[in-house]
Parts: structure tokens; C-alpha cells; sequence
């Protein structure tokens, strides 16, 4: 069974998608996060360059800072891989990814403290 690429659903045939307006959010979807990668980029880059600072320097709190904002930065531009919006559908794969951010955030404090 093929899944909706947008939102999950199973579907017969070989279409990926589950109906014309699945394909329209998609595609909108796409476009939309194309235009955000250098931002994610950047941010990841930062929180990285951070989490390194905290681990040369042996300073927790420089390091849970690093962490946690690589999860602000993972929360608020939630890119996921392309095998996990082909098994769960383009809006749970965000859901995820922002799942996923918040506990990068909690255990950046949890680091930080």
C-alpha cells in the first residue's frame, strides 16, 4: 500500500497522493520550505558552533545552550527526512519533528542546569 504524501493516508494505486487538493498543500508546502533551508542551516550551524564552545571550554551551560537551541531551531523549521514523511505523510512528519525539537530542548536545559 502507498501512502499519501501529504497526509498519510493509505491509498490505492500508484499515486502519491490521496486527492488533487493533497497534491495543491504539498506542493505549496514544499515551495515554502525550500525558501526556509538557509535559515535552518545557519541555525543549526550556530547551535553547533555553540554545543563545540560548551565542549572545549567544559562549560555545561554553554553546551545545553548549543543543544537547546538547535531544538528552538529543529521546533521551529521542522525538517524531516525523506523516509519519514514517505511512512508517516508530510503533516506528521512535521508533528514529529517538532516532538523532536521540544525534547532537544529539554535536554539542552537539563545540560544547562
Amino acid at each position: 500500500m502507498n501512502r499519501c504524501r501529504y497526509c498519510g493516508k493509505e491509498i490505492r494505486g500508484t499515486s502519491d497522493f490521496c486527492g488533487q487538493s493533497c497534491e495543491t498543500y504539498y506542493q505549496e508546502a514544499v515551495e515554502k520550505d525550500r525558501r526556509k533551508i538557509p535559515y535552518f542551516i545557519v541555525g543549526m550551524g550556530v547551535g553547533f558552533l555553540v554545543l563545540l564552545c560548551g565542549v572545549l571550554l567544559q562549560i555545561d551551560w554553554v553546551l545545553g545552550a548549543g543543544i537547546a537551541f538547535m531544538g528552538l531551531v529543529t521546533f521551529i523549521l521542522p525538517f524531516t527526512t525523506p523516509e519519514t514523511t514517505a511512512l508517516l505523510g508530510y503533516q506528521k512528519a512535521k508533528i514529529l519533528g517538532r516532538v523532536l525539537g521540544v525534547l532537544l530542548i529539554g535536554v539542552g536545559i537539563w545540560l544547562a542546569r
